[in-house]
């Protein structure tokens, strides 16, 4: 195995084949990827100048490389890697003794370092490098390249890690949004409005004449639209459709001065639509040709595919194969999380493995991910209870840090008991979502915010 210490004192024995650098607090332990077993997958190790050590190891199926390591305690890991990007990043799955410690969007094409949250007691320890997303089309080939592992332990403890950061949203409605105490409280950044059918078309046209969406954008907020049409299939595949949405979307681009982004989000819970084999193509074909006309409108718009969250869970990733053309032609993607506040598995709201599931999928095809609309129905009383479990579970700084790091940067909730009515619950929550509120990036149209720097 290719073990070196890096030094942070001058004193150097050579003993046994290996450069120990004697100090006080031990600086590093290096581990070459070359050097680690490939437990399973295809691997190979190759020459490269630009690595460390001058070779490195790829990894071009879905594969697992395994070594053993000794450290003192107090150390924290930085991984240097890169991918060969294709319809979205490598991930790359850190296990340290058999546990996940963090799964990594391997977005750099160049050599980069990054850095795995942790800290492990003295000893010998079991590091895994998995690559688990692979994934190959006739114009190019995901890959995980891997240069070596460095086990830090300069300092007693891990640094501080960032605040994770997520732009939040209310809807359904622009104006119910803005007038929300929580929508202030909290420091949400995303107003949402739907359109639900050609019905919707005049009043929300009627947001191109005031100055409504300019004001918005003017201080500093970004729009969501969610385009549901599961109670008119065939409108949306209809080429009045296409006529439709673009005036939407202008209508909220708005009429300046101030402009901001759009994030659009077409045929959420299209799996609702029609039991029709063929309608997912149709579907599809009106998606593409919808995207391209929303950006030609308004060069402030993103755009994404709904999907429903329902069908992700503790069982594991869906096939989106089908899909996969739509969602390498959109700018981020997008999800729905809705759910009886009841509705449990394993003990939790079943909300919690569908987050965690559908966000690391469609983190993986290398978009930023958006929450389109999040929402526990029920009484009263059941909400407050079950968004306050739900909470517990997923609000917390390790639980956020790994959906942002997956590329959550975006959630938009709908109005729900423990976000409106006045009193303690809605304080508490509003104090929770703000620990982790993101104000917009510099550039208007660049649908970033909240995603890991």
């Amino acid at each position: 195995m290719a073990m070196r210490l890096i030094p942070c004192a001058s004193v150097v024995i050579v003993l046994l084949g290996y450069v120990l650098f004697l100090h006080p607090r031990l600086a590093a332990v290096v581990v070459e990827a070359e050097s680690m077993r490939v437990t399973s997958g295809a691997a190979r190790t190759y020459h490269d100048p630009a690595a460390s050590g001058g070779r490195a190891l790829q990894m071009w199926t879905d594969a697992t490389a395994m070594t053993e390591f000794t450290v003192p305690a107090g150390t924290r890991l930085v991984v240097r890697a890169r991918g060969e990007q294709c319809s979205g990043a490598p991930a790359m799955r850190v296990q340290v003794d058999g546990r996940v410690v963090e799964t990594v969007q391997v977005r750099a094409s160049a050599w980069a370092d990054y850095s795995i949250a942790g800290s492990w007691g003295a000893g010998v320890h079991t590091l895994s490098l998995s690559f688990t997303n692979d994934f190959v089309t006739d114009a190019c080939d995901r890959n995980l390249h891997l240069d070596r592992a460095v086990f830090d332990a300069s300092s007693p403890t891990s640094p501080p890690r960032p605040q994770s950061r997520v732009l939040w949203g209310l809807g359904p409605g622009i104006a119910d949004a803005v007038e929300a105490p929580v929508y202030r409280d909290a420091g949400m950044n995303m107003v949402t409005t739907w359109y639900n059918g050609p019905d919707d078309l005049e009043w929300i046209s009627g947001y191109a004449r005031p100055s409504t969406i300019s004001d918005l954008y003017g201080s500093g907020k970004a729009v969501e639209l969610v385009v549901w049409l599961a109670d008119h299939p065939e409108y949306a595949v209809s080429a009045q459709f296409q006529r439709d949405i673009k005036a939407v979307t202008a209508a909220l681009k708005g009429s300046g001065p101030h402009y901001g982004p759009l994030y659009v989000v077409l045929f959420t819970e299209w799996e609702t639509y029609s039991s029709d084999p063929g309608y997912p193509g149709r579907l599809k074909a009106a998606y593409l040709k919808a995207a391209a006309a929303i950006r030609a409108e308004y060069a402030g718009a993103r755009v994404a595919l709904g999907f429903g969250g329902y069908l992700w869970g503790s069982w594991g990733d869906r096939d989106l194969s089908f899909w996969s053309d739509a969602i390498a032609a959109s700018d981020f993607t997008a999800v729905q999380q809705m759910h009886a506040c009841d509705y449990e598995q394993d003990g939790q709201s079943a909300l919690v493995a569908q987050i965690r599931t559908s966000v690391r999928q469609l983190g993986s095809y290398g978009k930023p991910v958006m929450i389109s609309h999040f929402k526990l129905w029920g009484s009263p009383a059941c909400q407050v209870q079950a968004f306050d479990k739900f909470a517990n579970a997923m609000l917390t700084d390790s639980s956020m840090h790994e959906l942002t790091n997956h590329g959550l940067f975006a959630w938009n909730f709908m109005p729900d008991h423990y976000l409106d009515d006045p009193g303690p619950v809605r304080e508490a929550s509003a104090a929770l979502i703000g620990r982790y509120s993101a104000s917009l990036p510099p550039s208007l149209y660049i649908p970033t915010a909240g995603l890991p720097r």
